[in-house]
């Protein structure tokens, strides 16, 4: 079952910048979906027509086969949550605790389901010991996770994520990839969007790359390792393909995208 359906989505801003100019993708249902792309792209505007801020001028979204459109957005909304790339876009209130309840609380949930669903988020992302601190007195790393929170309390069966490693320390992403795989072992379907190839390859199930507001291709994490579709897309090779491109007996032969990849043809190799 697709969690997500687009279809030929475009979208014009008021200033005439036409941001998307014809999007199609699916999305299966429990996937690990990275979303990649050149500044410009679109990638940001895309993410917020999944749960309705932005509303398709052209084409369609669908979630769980509902069209996303005026009559719809605020269902859409309970099925998608979004956490922005900056947590200071998203987190307002005066304490921890109040900022992740707030969600809940306009969902009109009983106080002990309020309680319960705002612990198990705080528990997960690791802030329950700061749940009474107010969030501008966080790091940015600490009010990410907040803002995390916030979307996991209110229990959305799709998670997007625009930039979420962004700004933050290797530990700090170290923590983030910790918090989607428990998303994903909980069987939620999570779309992130970024400029991490590394953390693509590592993590993802596929991947979407766009360009100029289209959709330039969309597949497994192979298309990681397609040196003249990342040549065309303005992103660069992870890491390790970066490595093994150079060498010329790999030149006819798909380059290893991860760590363990790596290892295991050099492996071939010391033998």
């Amino acid at each position: 079952m697709n969690a997500i359906e687009i279809s030929d989505l475009k979208y014009t801003y008021a200033d005439g910048t036409m941001a998307l100019k014809g999007i199609s993708l699916d999305v299966t249902k429990g996937a690990r979906v990275v979303l990649l792309g050149p500044n410009g792209a679109g990638k940001s505007t895309l993410l917020l027509h999944l749960n309705g801020i932005n509303l398709p001028q052209q084409g369609s979204v669908r979630i769980f086969g509902r069209k996303v459109d005026k009559e719809t957005e605020n269902e859409v909304r309970r099925e998608v949550g979004l956490v922005f790339q900056d947590p200071d876009d998203q987190v307002f209130s005066t304490s921890v605790w109040d900022d992740v309840a707030f969600g809940p609380l306009n969902m009109g949930l009983s106080r002990h389901e309020i309680e319960h669903r705002v612990a198990d988020a705080l528990n997960t992302v690791g802030m329950w010991d700061l749940r009474e601190k107010a969030p501008h007195h966080l790091s940015f790393g600490q009010k990410k996770r907040v803002a995390i929170a916030g979307v996991l309390a209110m229990d959305p069966e799709i998670i997007v994520l625009d930039e979420p490693t962004a700004y933050l320390d290797p530990g700090g992403q170290q923590v983030l990839m910790e918090i989607l795989e428990d998303f994903h072992n909980r069987g939620k379907t999570l779309v992130v969007a970024t400029h991490d190839m590394d953390m693509a390859a590592e993590w993802a199930d596929s991947v979407v790359i766009i360009k100029d507001g289209t959709t330039l291709a969309q597949g497994g994490t192979e298309l990681l390792g397609d040196i003249s579709l990342i040549r065309e897309a303005n992103l660069k090779l992870p890491t390790v393909s970066q490595v093994f491109s150079h060498f010329s007996r790999f030149k006819d032969r798909s380059l290893p995208k991860t760590v363990a990849e790596a290892v295991s043809i050099l492996e071939e190799y010391i033998k």
